[in-house]
């Protein structure tokens, strides 16, 4: 290989080693400066005879970039997404989805774009760990990947830790059956309602008989409210409607859609605030 006179410059170089420690350390400052001097740019080296020597990118101390590593490891911590978090969950009707929004890895060869994505038939109220396996940082239309256990974001070097999230509860209706005018207000559903104690839960299409200017469907269409469940078909809201004149006629229905929980963070290292 060509000595370069720069050698001379690097004190670290002047003394040879004497114990295990010092050698390592040498060992070491010469490969850096080996790279210093004589890097092609595709982590190799040329000797004075013309042969190219490949795979010194793996220098023991020395990676010239994050592409140098395995995807685990950079996709994990070595980079940072450029979004708060990509991830939403919905209820997909029978089982919930993850919805993985196109976001972009920043590392410090550049950045790393990934197009949008989803997982479905997961299930509700469940911790899922959202990843996808990327072996050569192309980024781009991934097929991305949800599991309940952490560990498999280790199974494979090219493994890209996206984000994880909570599945929300899954969306619930009844048709409303009957009014009961009170303090509270008893509605009452023709099936199981599936609703929980705090759930708001919006009402909507309820026909009353035309009394007080059918003052029933003004006070409750359109409007949401937390709930009390009294049995599975009956539940109560907060509002007096003993003074309104109209009674419940037919129809009506009280729904409840989950809301859409923010992933957790932690995807891609530390994601940008």
């Amino acid at each position: 290989m060509v000595v370069n006179s720069n050698l001379r410059n690097n004190p670290q170089l002047q003394r040879m080693p004497k114990t295990d420690q010092e050698h390592v350390h040498f060992v070491n400052e010469f490969a850096k400066w080996v790279i210093d001097v004589a890097k092609l740019g595709d982590g190799s080296l040329t000797t004075s005879g013309g042969t190219t020597i490949d795979g010194l990118g793996e220098m023991p101390g020395i990676v010239p970039s994050e592409q140098s590593l395995p995807m685990v490891s950079t996709g994990g911590v070595r980079a940072a997404q450029d979004t708060t978090t990509p991830l939403t969950a919905v209820d997909g009707g029978a089982s919930a989805t993850i919805n993985v929004a196109a976001h972009g890895l920043d590392t410090s060869t550049g950045l790393i774009s990934y197009n949008s994505g989803s997982v479905t038939g997961l299930s509700y109220a469940t911790l899922y760990y959202v990843y996808t396996v990327d072996l050569t940082y192309a980024g781009g239309a991934v097929t991305y990947l949800a599991s309940t256990d952490p560990t498999d974001l280790v199974t494979s070097v090219g493994t890209y830790y996206v984000d994880k999230i909570t599945t929300g509860n899954q969306n619930q209706a009844g048709n409303i059956s009957a009014v009961t005018k009170a303090s509270p207000t008893t509605f009452t559903t023709s099936s199981a309602h599936g609703f929980v104690t705090g759930y708001t839960v919006a009402i909507a299409d309820i026909v009353d008989d035309g009394g007080g200017g059918s003052d029933m469907q003004a006070q409750f269409n359109g409007n949401s409210y937390t709930v009390t469940v009294t049995d599975t078909t009956n539940f109560t809201v907060a509002v007096d409607s003993s003074s309104l004149v109209a009674v419940w006629v037919s129809g009506g229905t009280a729904t409840y859609t989950a809301p859409e929980p923010p992933g957790d963070g932690g995807g891609g290292g530390w994601p940008k605030e």
